[in-house]
């Protein structure tokens, strides 16, 4: 669950992405997951807006059948949920879910990054934004690849920071990974927020540790499909 510290001002950092980004099943507690153990140690505000099998395509668009949603290159509901936190850190952890999409769908997958990143990085000029994919090791097959090195190239092509610290957190471990073996479990999430908090220190070190601790209270949010965020 989301900590918010009863102080006027702690950077708040938001956090796109999905079941790696929401905790999903493979952790003991929600306050486990990497985002929430990164925002304790940082002292940062914390909005998690993720949703199980969100990417960049995958779930953006609308309602299907069944309670799931259609895969979209166009949908901005998630990113004017970013903006609207006005976010001193904005970290976008999407892509693994669009794999399923290659072959057949490449073009569109495509098209899906193409307008995030872009939109991002014309729309959030005064905050500060990390590109990090996750997959549960560098070593993948050929359709992960290609969204791991779609998402890199253009990235970098907008002007935006990206980084594999996710994955090389993990690096295939599997004791560092639920049963599924793409989900990191407890110990998976504790060596992501370490590696992670080594990144924004080196990234960003003006907004880590900005403040003392001091006591929190606990918010729930809506999210954009209609759920609720932690």
């Amino acid at each position: 669950m989301s900590t918010i510290p009863n102080p006027d001002h702690f950077p708040t950092a938001v956090f796109l992405g999905d079941s790696v980004t929401t905790g999903w099943r493979a952790l003991s507690h929600p306050r486990n997951r990497w985002t929430s153990l990164v925002c304790e140690h940082q002292r940062w505000r914390e909005v998690n807006l993720a949703a199980d099998g969100l990417g960049f395509f995958a779930r953006r668009g609308g309602h299907l059948p069944g309670g799931q949603r259609s895969p979209s290159c166009r949908d901005r509901t998630w990113l004017e949920a970013v903006l609207r936190c006005e976010p001193d850190v904005v970290t976008i952890s999407l892509g693994l879910n669009d794999a399923a999409f290659l072959p057949s769908q490449r073009e569109l997958v495509e098209q899906a990054i193409d307008h995030d990143l872009t939109f991002i990085s014309a729309r959030l000029r005064s905050a500060t934004i990390v590109i990090a994919p996750y997959f549960p090791s560098l070593e993948i097959g050929p359709r992960f690849q290609a969204i791991h090195r779609l998402v890199h190239e253009r990235a970098t092509s907008v002007g935006l920071t990206s980084t594999d610290a996710l994955t090389t957190a993990i690096n295939g471990d599997e004791d560092r990974l639920a049963i599924d073996g793409i989900h990191p479990d407890d110990a998976g999430h504790a060596a992501i927020a370490r590696a992670m908090i080594s990144y924004y220190e080196g990234f960003v070190p003006a907004l880590c540790h900005a403040r003392p601790r001091q006591s929190c209270r606990t918010v729930t949010r809506s999210s954009p499909d209609g759920g609720t965020l932690a």
